[in-house]
């Protein structure tokens, strides 16, 4: 998961594009609302299944794939993000989700769409969590 590193170092230098009311990056949960190898049932299974979350204050992105929660300084452009190794049902998803991360080379958000790019390519989109899903996010 090194290109996330990168990613995230990407993510706190760039400003999104597009006019209008721009969600932050930071401080906002994202949830994964598409991704090819990942069915909508399993990403709809929990309201904190496939997030995102970046700390401004802590530099620190953090999030749980359907299983295993993730977490790491983003500041860093070189290292691995720590995770959990619960084994679950489903963990193909969980490697899917892991591997998005790792390919991630630039973003962008509209509104309160994050989608996450490898070069052209979209590999994923997410959108802001309503604010009651993300305090349950966070009290898990």
């Amino acid at each position: 998961m090194k290109k996330i590193f990168t990613a995230a170092v990407l993510f706190a230098a760039m400003t999104a594009c597009c006019g209008g009311a721009q969600t932050a990056l930071e401080g906002t949960t994202w949830k994964l609302a598409e991704m090819e190898g990942i069915p909508a049932e399993a990403i709809n299974a929990g309201a904190d299944a496939f997030t995102l979350k970046f700390d401004a204050a802590d530099t620190l992105v953090s999030g749980r794939t359907n299983c295993n929660r993730f977490f790491g300084k983003y500041e860093k452009q070189d290292g691995n993000l720590g995770m959990t190794r619960m084994a679950c049902p489903d963990m193909q998803y969980e490697d899917a989700f892991v591997r998005m991360l790792d390919e991630v080379d630039r973003y962008e958000i509209v509104g309160s769409e994050l989608k996450l790019y490898d070069d052209k390519t979209l590999l994923a989109g997410f959108r802001a969590a309503a604010p009651e899903a993300s305090a349950e996010a966070e009290r898990k």
